[in-house]
Formats: C-alpha cells, structure tokens, sequence
C-alpha cells in the first residue's frame, strides 16, 4: 500500500452495519459511522447493552421486567425507575392530548377481538362497553416522589411507546460514543437517525404484503425519525369480514378508514404514538394535530387508497 493509500484509509470513516433477528419482536438493523472500526464496534456494544438493559425494564412478557412486576401489584405505591416512569409519562402525555385515541389499554379490546376470531363471530356490544368504561379512567398515578400506583387490573400495552422509547435509546447512546459520526436504528420500520446526512426512506402501500409491491413514495429522514402503522395484512378476520389490529380504544372498535399511517417526528416514541393517533381520528381532525406539533409531519392513506399529507411532509 502506498503512503498515499495509507494516509487516506487512516482518515477515511468505518461504516458498520449489523442486523439482528428476534430482538424487540422484529428484525433490528443498526448502522454507524465513526472514525475507526473500533470506535464503531464499541458504539455497537453500547447500543445492544442499552437494548438488553432497556428490554429487561420495558418488555411486560418478561415475568423479570420491572413493567410486569408493576402490573402485577395493582394498588400499591410502588417505587418505579426512571426508565419506566418516563415511558408511562409519555404515555399519560399521549393519552390525553389524543383524548383518549392513544390509550395503553386497548390491549384489553384487542383481546376481545381475538377471543371474537376464535368464535366466528364479533364481541357483544356489552363486552365491549364494559371495557371501554373502565378505560375512561386514570390507569395510573404518578407520584412526585417516584413511586406510581397502577389502578386497573385490565391489560396493558406500552408495546409502541416501548418499542419507540428503546430505538431512541439506542441511537441517542451509540451516537454519544467516542468518535461516531452517524447513526441509523431501524427496528421493523421504526427508525430514528442521529447525524449525517440523513437516509431516504421508502413508504410501502399499506394495501399489500408484497415486499416488490410498488411504494407510495420515498421520504428523507434526518436527525429524526419515521413510523408507520395500520397496515391493511394486520388485523382479525371474524367470520368472512376482516378487521385492522388498530382499535379505537373509546368505542372498541377496529378502524376502518385509515389502513396506513407513516409519520416523521423528532422522537422514535413520538413517531410511534402519533402514528396510532392518526389511525385512529378522522381524517382531517388528525391532519390538524399533526399539524400543531413541532417538527411533526404525516402521510395518511385512506381507505379508498388515497394519499393525505399534513403540511410538513415532502417526499421527492
């Protein structure tokens, strides 16, 4: 190698690129940019750490993880680390700006509607009240000296904010080691980049599980992050009719006119509650919230297959 040679591979960034099976339920795909292969690999450690430590807090079919032995003390002061306090905070933000369109408890409609796809036929409107009830309460309090009460035995799902908060994580502690210039965490389609200049990301049509299906576009992402939710090949099919997975938790029932939400914040978490959000308000309703969030932006596809962009969102 001439010193030429030398010189320029001495000063020419080290891009790492991992990709990892069955971590947060999907596929996890992690790229970084430093200064040098060991400045890279020892990002990649930290963000994989940040990961494990972050799992054992957060994931609730997890029997060891500080969320599941919350849940299961329900009425107790319970001491809560800050990790998970954090996450209910976001999602007690959520739930309320949304007015009850994000709602960790939705998770007990979706298992009506499950326990509806194993009987051939959808829940009584009972049931479903029955739930819905108990949902217009407070499922927690938060006390200001770090302890948290949970108030409902029903079950509940931190699993989007979770998933979301984690991601976030992961980029925001690679990107803060020695050396790392860019950073990309890509969990299932839930992606936050910090650094560089940015990636292009395709938005895939929510009418079809084909991976050489035709996009509806591509949108650039940088020092941000992207998420999408509804896809129409997710739901519960009860007797001949299908439902999307997506549940508007204040009538308990499945969504149906928006199969496909992809929204741009600055936060993997944020991206991920809005994106629930908006397969969950009306249209134009949804538009308007999105439009009044800071560094906010949303693609919305409806029903009919027609494509809806809030006012910040530019594809290219």
């Amino acid at each position: 190698m001439s010193l030429a040679a030398r010189l320029l591979s001495r000063f020419r960034p080290y891009r790492l690129h991992s990709v990892y099976e069955r971590l947060l339920g999907t596929e996890v795909e992690l790229q970084v940019v430093a200064g040098s292969r060991l400045e890279a690999e020892a990002a990649e450690r930290a963000a994989l750490g940040e990961l494990e430590r972050l799992t054992l807090v957060l994931n609730r079919f997890d029997e060891r993880s500080e969320l599941r032995q919350w849940l299961s003390r329900p009425g107790e002061r319970v001491p809560l680390g800050a990790d998970l306090r954090r996450v209910l905070a976001l999602a007690d933000e959520w739930r309320r700006v949304s007015g009850g369109a994000f709602h960790p408890g939705a998770d007990a409609l979706g298992a009506l509607w499950q326990q509806a796809e194993a009987e051939g036929r959808p829940p009584g409107a009972r049931d479903l009240q029955l739930v819905t009830a108990q949902l217009e309460a407070e499922p927690w309090t938060l006390h200001d000296d770090g302890t948290g009460t949970l108030h409902t035995t029903l079950p509940l799902g931190l699993n989007a904010l979770a998933k979301g908060f984690i991601v976030d994580r992961m980029a925001e502690t690679a990107h803060a080691q020695a050396g790392v210039q860019a950073v990309l965490v890509n969990a299932g389609g839930d992606l936050r980049t910090l650094g560089g200049k940015g990636v292009n990301v395709t938005v895939a049509n929510p009418f079809t599980a084909r991976d050489d299906a035709r996009p509806l576009g591509r949108v650039h992402v940088k020092d941000g992050a992207l998420a999408t939710s509804g896809r129409a090949h997710r739901g519960y099919r009860v007797g001949e009719t299908w439902y999307s997975h997506v549940i508007d938790p204040r009538s308990g029932q499945p969504v149906q006119g928006v199969p496909g939400v992809s929204v741009k914040a600055p936060t993997c978490a944020a991206a991920d509650a809005l994106a629930t959000v908006l397969s969950v308000l009306p249209l134009q309703e949804g538009l308007a919230s999105v439009d009044r969030m800071a560094g906010a932006a949303a693609l919305i596809v409806t029903a009919d297959g027609e494509p809806h962009r809030s006012s910040h969102w530019t594809a290219f």
